[in-house]
């Protein structure tokens, strides 16, 4: 039985047999070196990209201390948020010369650790991260701190770690959300909160108190469920809220899916929306359009955020100046049939 060949890795070597010349003066072509003319790094390239030759980015790496490579940390890849933030990201890295590469958390602490690891290994230039929901302790960026990689964070973020911030006004957000119900004639607004240890969730639940208080309605304590926003927790939030002698007639939700299942589960109980209730998410998904009723919900702009965050992340790789916090506006109010009463 024959044996079958093993495949073997094109080298600088290769290339330079081809072209009759050293590999020194392949290697310099192949990094665009300055005392090396267009011509001969047209035939190299060419003669490499022919014979299948890829540059190895780690040996790369190591001799420029440099890959022209962003890491991104983000929770949820399947998000219309972070997939617009996604879009923000990968275009102003390609504009300016840099890949991406691109992990998710699922929103678990542990595989947000374990991706910094990988990052660090994979030698980056930079970091964009977006912290998990169960995120407490930084520590695991400390590495990035002390080799000088720059980390930008957006939406939830850690002012321990050093580095641009891009946020937005999740008070005003929350705000908005509650007095728009409430200018619908909500008397007894709810809402499901997120992780009182995420200042996102905290400043959320602040706008919604206070928008409240603004319209003189009680704030009522069952009214008020802080949670880790899973599909339990708003299935669980509705069950409670539906058994009360008084009804809420209005639920703010603190993310979009958990707005989308307090809707579901709040049609499976047989409340009409937005006849006996209305509802609106912090937070907006594709399918929020299509599923009946549709759903309200106040706009977050992750492409912007995306975009803002690798454009202060290139100035810190670059020693330029940065702004240590920005803040996005504005958010945009979308109203729809699950808040607007005929």
């Amino acid at each position: 039985m024959a044996l079958k060949e093993q495949k073997r890795e094109i080298t600088i070597n290769d290339i330079a047999k081809e072209l009759n010349i050293s590999p020194s003066t392949v290697s310099r072509a192949l990094n665009d070196n300055a005392k090396i003319s267009e011509a001969t790094k047209e035939k190299v390239k060419a003669v490499a990209q022919d014979l299948g030759y890829e540059l190895n980015l780690v040996a790369s790496s190591l001799s420029k201390n440099k890959t022209n490579v962003i890491g991104v940390i983000i929770p949820n890849i399947g998000s219309q948020f972070f997939a617009k933030a996604l879009s923000g990201i990968q275009e102003v890295a390609r504009a300016n010369g840099y890949n991406v590469i691109i992990c998710q958390t699922n929103e678990s602490v542990q595989q947000e650790v374990d991706m910094t690891r990988v990052m660090n290994s994979a030698r980056v230039d930079g970091l964009v991260c977006c912290l998990t929901m169960e995120t407490k302790d930084v520590g695991h960026f400390d590495v990035f701190t002390k080799k000088g990689i720059p980390v930008a964070m957006f939406d939830r973020v850690s002012y321990a770690v050093p580095g641009p911030k891009i946020v937005v006004d999740n008070y005003e957000a929350a705000y908005t959300a509650t007095e728009h119900l409430i200018n619908l004639g909500c008397k007894r607004v709810a809402h499901l909160a997120g992780t009182t240890s995420s200042k996102v969730f905290c400043d959320r639940t602040e706008g919604f108190k206070d928008a409240l208080q603004k319209n003189d309605l009680p704030l009522l304590p069952q009214y008020l469920l802080s949670s880790d926003l899973t599909e339990q927790d708003a299935r669980d939030a509705v069950r409670i809220w539906m058994n009360l002698p008084d009804k809420p007639d209005g639920i703010v939700a603190a993310s979009a899916s958990s707005g989308l299942i307090i809707s579901a589960a709040a049609k499976s109980a047989g409340v009409r929306l937005p006849e006996d209730l209305s509802i609106i998410s912090l937070g907006n998904e594709r399918c929020n359009e299509f599923v009946t009723p549709s759903l309200s919900a106040v706009d977050m702009p992750g492409y912007d955020m995306g975009k803002s965050a690798v454009e202060q992340l290139i100035k810190c790789i670059k020693s330029e100046k940065v702004d240590s916090s920005i803040t996005l506006k504005p958010i945009q109010l979308l109203i729809r049939n699950s808040s607007f009463k005929h």
